[in-house]
């Protein structure tokens, strides 16, 4: 099993109690589930054109992003690793406002970090092993 908290914005998000009709509810819940279960996801921590589930959003200390791609462009539930195998996601952004907002959105990530956890770091490490259990593809990787 993975582990996902969510902040009271994101759970109103995630409820419908805010953005109805606009956020992929049923896509977002499709991929938390399947996170959640531990079952298959793939990973990026580059910049790729795979479309990964989840991905690292390079250049920005340890901000991480659960992608809902459907209905296009999608969304993204932007967060940071606590533990391996647990998620918090702090920010949602439509990928069409995000697209031109990366260090803003990233910053608001990092901010809100803070807030939540003082001085704690969060989770960082050299392979995505390192970040998920359960069943993975890592897209950068070559297959043989």
């Amino acid at each position: 099993m993975r582990y996902l908290f969510v902040t009271p914005e994101v759970d109103a998000l995630l409820d419908g109690h805010v953005q109805s009709g606009l956020f992929p509810d049923v896509a977002a819940e499709k991929l938390i589930g399947i996170y959640c279960a531990g079952q298959f996801l793939t990973v990026s921590r580059e910049l790729t054109k795979k479309k990964p589930d989840v991905e690292q959003l390079v250049g920005f200390d340890e901000v991480w992003a659960l992608c809902p791609r459907k209905p296009p462009p999608g969304w993204r539930l932007l967060g940071r690793w606590y533990e391996k195998g647990v998620f918090v996601a702090l920010r949602a952004w439509d990928k069409n406002r995000l697209a031109a907002n990366y260090p803003a959105a990233a910053q608001e990530v990092i901010e809100d970090w803070r807030q939540l956890f003082g001085t704690r770091a969060a989770h960082s490490a050299t392979s995505i092993e390192d970040y998920l259990d359960g069943v993975f593809r890592d897209v950068d990787q070559q297959e043989e």
